[in-house]
């Protein structure tokens, strides 16, 4: 595909869902800032990736149960600094990271966002 063909694509108006998607990117990426900055260095590079699921659960994925542990010791520090920019956020979870709940997580949830 040529580089103008895509930019004619991405500036056309029936382009809602790649601008939702895009939107849903942004938003995990600034919600995953806020996560990791509410740790230090080394607990936030064992951390996988992060979501908010439609009942408002701050999903927090991290790569093994000593980590997952540490985490959950800090959630409450977490919540706080999210609910900042997330208010509706209800809880906070911290799983264990593998292939399968990574998938089911970041495919089938969708970050909400209040307006």
């Amino acid at each position: 595909m040529s580089f103008i063909k895509l930019k004619t694509i991405l500036r056309s108006k029936g382009n809602d869902t790649l601008d939702n998607l895009l939107q849903r990117v942004k938003d995990i990426q600034r919600l995953e800032h806020i996560v990791m900055e509410s740790f230090d260095r080394e607990t936030a590079s064992h951390i996988a990736g992060c979501n908010i699921d439609d009942g408002g659960k701050l999903i927090i994925l991290c790569d093994s149960g000593s980590w997952q542990s540490k985490i959950r010791f800090s959630q409450e520090t977490v919540l706080n600094r999210v609910r900042k920019k997330y208010p509706f956020v209800t809880f906070c979870e911290v799983k264990v990271s593998n292939t399968n709940q990574s998938r089911k997580i970041f495919s089938h949830k969708q970050l909400k966002r209040k307006k």
